[in-house]
């Protein structure tokens, strides 16, 4: 099976040794990230503003 790692500049960098997805086959796995608005460095308030 292969591994592809999945990285876009459109997407906050990962902060350590983490991959924003890894594709195997017909599976994407992706990483968690936290409500954090990269412009301005701060919490978002609420959760479909995180979730945005």
């Amino acid at each position: 099976m292969t591994r592809e790692i999945i990285a876009t500049a459109a997407a906050p960098a990962a902060i350590g040794p983490y991959s924003q997805a890894v594709s195997t086959g017909a599976l994407v796995f992706t990483a968690g990230q936290i409500g954090l608005n990269p412009a301005t460095g701060k919490m978002t308030e609420g959760v479909e503003n995180q979730a945005r």
